[in-house]
């Protein structure tokens, strides 16, 4: 707003040397163009609702032989279907479901994060997993992975997979 109120008065002071309203008017329609030019985003709005990655779909768990083995494909798209360009990382949750309660509500707690480094690279990685060591013996585990953006902003939550780890 200061550079717009310094193009009037230098037009202004032009106009007082030169006496000239044609050129004042050329000094006032250039004004009017270049802050037409710098206005704002040039595409359709977008809600911050749909500034969030759809939710992974194809969660997997399984048992293998470090640990519980969790895998997903990465989020191509943001929720109203425009290219998700600012994939941040995941945020992995898992609940331990009880043995002698296997129905009563647990809640999930955030297990592990894992980050994305391919923001910028041209080739970007479609798969992405955790391996879970942290377990006990004999106990099922559920898990779900939410999709971070750079803002911070989460998806859904992912579909559930459960997975019990019995070592040999």
């Amino acid at each position: 707003m200061r550079s717009c109120k310094m193009q009037i008065v230098k037009c202004k002071m032009y106009m007082a040397k030169s006496g000239s309203h044609f050129r004042f008017s050329i000094c006032i329609l250039l004004f009017a163009l270049a802050a037409l030019a710098g206005c704002g985003s040039k595409g359709a709005l977008r809600t911050p609702e749909g500034a969030i990655p759809e939710p992974i779909k194809d969660l997997k768990a399984k048992a293998g032989k470090q640990g519980i083995d969790i895998t997903w494909t990465r989020p191509s798209k943001y929720i109203d279907g425009k290219e998700l360009n600012d994939l941040a990382g995941f945020i992995i949750f898992r609940k331990e479901i009880s043995k002698t309660c296997p129905e009563c509500p647990v809640p999930y707690r955030e297990r592990a994060i894992v980050n994305v480094e391919d923001q910028q690279k041209f080739q970007k990685r479609k798969q992405y997993g955790f391996v879970d060591q942290e377990l006990q013996p004999q106990t099922i585990y559920r898990y779900r992975v939410f999709s971070k953006v750079m803002d911070d902003s989460l998806s859904d939550p992912s579909n559930e997979a459960e997975a019990a780890w019995k070592p040999e």
